[in-house]
């Protein structure tokens, strides 16, 4: 994988980052949203949602080529997935639903209410773009890391938030190691201002031989 976050946010005028009426963060989202209008993906797949305050602006994006979004999440509440998922309702979903109507990208998201490794385990298609920021736990994104990444076609984006964040440590661990043990070269990007807690995207390309 490679990366070059360059100029990208300089080389194209899209819509505002964030729908204020939707709760939630979508850190260095200009950035996301160049890297997405650059390779125009159609298959894309976002682990972790919440609200949708990521989905939505990606989903307002892809729709313009008649790429779709899939979103997985347990919808329950918490930025780790709960230890008996099938206990805990998920009851913020019908909330991110009607946030996507409400933004007008109903047609163009698909969400699936599970947690992110019950959904890779029958997921078949190629991925165009996949975008990690579910269960911030060090296990939870390196499992993540090993279930979905397989799926990402050659040439696709394979990205995560929260890299470096002081909350979460465990994110940046999981991204190190999947980084060292593929051989791989992924960028890390910091907004600027930089954003609270030391947040940075990193992200990548999948070559032919990752």
């Amino acid at each position: 994988m490679s990366g070059d976050g360059n100029g990208l946010m300089s080389n194209v005028i899209l819509a505002p980052v964030v729908d204020a009426r939707t709760p939630g963060w979508f850190h260095h989202g200009a950035q996301i949203l160049a890297l997405v209008d650059q390779h125009r993906p159609r298959v894309c797949v976002e682990l972790g949602t919440w609200l949708g305050a990521s989905a939505i602006p990606v989903a307002r994006l892809i729709r313009r080529w008649g790429g779709t979004l899939t979103c997985v999440d347990t919808w329950a509440g918490d930025v780790h997935e709960p230890s008996q998922p099938a206990a805990t309702p998920p009851w913020m979903l019908l909330s991110c639903a009607r946030n996507m109507i409400e933004a007008g990208v109903g047609a163009t998201v698909r969400l699936i209410p599970a947690t992110t490794r019950e959904v890779a385990q029958s997921w078949t298609d190629p991925i165009d773009y996949l975008y990690i920021d579910a269960d911030h736990a060090y296990e939870s994104v390196a499992a993540d890391l090993r279930a979905w990444a397989p799926f990402v076609k050659p040439g696709g984006l394979i990205l995560g938030d929260d890299y470096g964040n002081d909350l979460y440590p465990g994110v940046k661990t999981a991204w190190d190691e999947f980084e060292q043990t593929h051989g791989l070269n992924l960028t890390r990007f910091q907004s600027s201002p930089p954003a609270p807690h030391g947040v940075q995207l990193i992200f990548g390309t999948v070559g032919a031989q990752a």
